[in-house]
């Protein structure tokens, strides 16, 4: 058997990123490839055929969300405050404001975060990341409040009305962050579903086998 430097087919061609040499060369897409290429491999679909569905679910899911927050508030805000003894819960330290205008900030602080959030990690920008972290710990502030205002003894608030509080703003945010966040997601694939469509790019793997099998494999047979 004799083993040489030709023992293995050239695959030089198998191993260069698969975008068109059209694209690669302009220089002014490559800050847009750079972003579709992270979305691809942060969401990781499989082809542009699952690229459609990821959108699709994503946002059904990011409308379903928006729509129980929104039914969570009617509910437990608007019609049930009485019931729930908001009354009870002290306004605000951070901007007095009173807990009905709280389960609008709180919601709102979440969506703004996660948005500010998905755009500086998508471009890479460390100052809007800086500004969804001080959001982030603002609207944890909010949601707390009404335990540090139970473990200061401010008003007349009760262990119950703290918990009752605390818990629905910290839903409304949670529904928010997530109906934002696959939201944003389903805006960012359907972007890359028409940068592919417009431009002569492949981001998806080739399902061709590649040999490597040279003659250098091949035994004499001994006879």
């Amino acid at each position: 058997m004799v083993i040489g430097d030709d023992t293995f087919f050239d695959t030089s061609d198998s191993i260069s990123p698969p975008i068109s040499t059209a694209v690669e060369g302009d220089s002014m897409n490559q800050p847009s490839l750079e972003m579709m290429e992270s979305i691809i491999q942060r969401l990781q679909p499989q082809n542009r055929h699952d690229i459609r569905d990821m959108i699709f679910n994503r946002g059904r899911i990011s409308g379903a969300m928006l729509v129980m927050a929104i039914l969570l508030w009617w509910i437990s805000v608007e019609k049930g405050a009485e019931r729930l003894g908001d009354a009870a819960i002290p306004v605000s330290q951070l901007g007095g404001f009173e807990f009905s205008e709280l389960s609008i900030i709180v919601p709102t602080i979440a969506l703004l975060a996660t948005l500010v959030m998905s755009i500086g990690r998508e471009q890479g920008n460390a100052i809007l990341s800086n500004v969804a972290g001080i959001l982030m710990i603002l609207g944890a502030f909010y949601i707390l409040e009404p335990f540090g205002n139970l473990a200061l003894d401010v008003g007349d608030i009760e262990l119950r009305n703290a918990i009752s509080a605390s818990g629905r703003l910290s839903i409304l945010a949670v529904l928010l962050h997530f109906a934002t966040k696959f939201f944003f997601d389903a805006l960012l694939l359907q972007w890359v579903r028409s940068f592919l469509l417009s431009n002569d790019v492949d981001i998806f793997p080739s399902q061709t086998p590649t040999l490597y099998e040279g003659h250098a494999d091949e035994e004499v047979p001994l006879g």
